[in-house]
């Protein structure tokens, strides 16, 4: 017997909502396979450390094993989830979290899940964060506040969001986080991204998905420092927004960057943004995810 969890890439910061938004979509996953073993196992193709200290999902299992007093468990591991600012160890920790819980019949609630999720970011981040976690597990958009605290609300469905990824582009958190505390934000920083997180969450609640999109790009505290991480990034924002997007910004650390579309111009602006890297990346479109899932 075992238990198969698939979990979708995360966008977290969502624009202006750095450490607080994040949003789940479709179209990539990883999945996550368990089953009773001796100790705790990693099984992978996939280029991923398979020490299980090292892997976010590993990380997961070593934590549950210990709490629960379980004999062990085999995590196979097949990656979905392109690396660099789509939640890549998130999806792979919150699927090995969910897996883990059904395998033993656990039974634990949501927040319990979270907190060995975060727990397994630990391994690529070096301290838990929830901002990709909670949406990959929740799924929709989800609002994150300290001591596991949350709300999850609804995107209007006729949003699309465009991902892309550079490839050769490597951007750790802890690089980006080091980034960001070299530049602290000014107070007009601070106050164009508290109006602009307002609007959001008041435009969700309304209903009003052009205001949510249009949102998405009035980020002042990450993206000023974060966008000399992403190749072509000023030309990337202004074909977007030229082709048709309603907000863009940096997906997570990056170097991803992601465009907010009505659904008839979605894959113009994909081909557009691919052009741009002339084709040197990994591109998609995307829907808002129902989070994680036993397959």
């Amino acid at each position: 017997m075992s238990t198969v969890v698939r979990a979708p890439a995360t966008i977290a910061n969502v624009g202006p909502g750095f450490d607080v938004f994040g949003l789940a979509v479709d179209g990539f996953h990883d999945v996550v396979e368990a089953h009773e073993a001796d100790g705790v196992r990693i099984v992978t193709e996939d280029p991923i450390p398979t020490d299980p200290e090292r892997n976010t999902a590993g990380r997961v299992a070593l934590r549950m094993v210990e709490e629960f007093d379980l004999p062990g468990v085999s995590l196979e591991i097949r990656k979905g989830v392109p690396m660099g600012g789509l939640g890549s160890s998130a999806a792979s920790a919150v699927a090995a979290a969910v897996a883990i819980d059904r395998e033993f019949e656990l039974g634990l609630e949501e927040s319990e899940l979270l907190r060995f999720a975060a727990e397994g970011e630990r391994a690529a981040a070096g301290e838990p964060h929830y901002d990709n976690v909670a949406p990959c597990l929740l799924g929709g958009f989800v609002i994150w506040r300290f001591e596991r605290e949350y709300v999850r609300l609804e995107v209007p469905g006729d949003l699309r969001f465009v991902t892309v990824t550079p490839t050769g582009v490597r951007v750790t958190t802890e690089e980006a986080r080091k980034a960001l505390r070299e530049r602290p934000p000014s107070l007009d920083d601070v106050v164009n991204n508290l109006s602009a997180v307002a609007l959001m969450v008041h435009a969700l609640h309304e209903e009003d998905a052009e205001t949510f999109a249009r949102m998405v790009g009035w980020d002042r505290i990450s993206e000023p420092v974060r966008k000399r991480f992403v190749p072509r990034y000023r030309e990337l924002r202004e074909t977007a927004y030229g082709t048709g997007a309603l907000g863009f910004a940096i997906s997570g650390a990056g170097p991803t960057v992601f465009a907010v579309c009505w659904r008839e111009d979605a894959e113009d602006v994909r081909t557009a943004l691919e052009d741009v890297l002339d084709g040197k990346c990994v591109s998609a479109v995307h829907r808002v995810s129902d989070g994680a899932e036993v397959a």
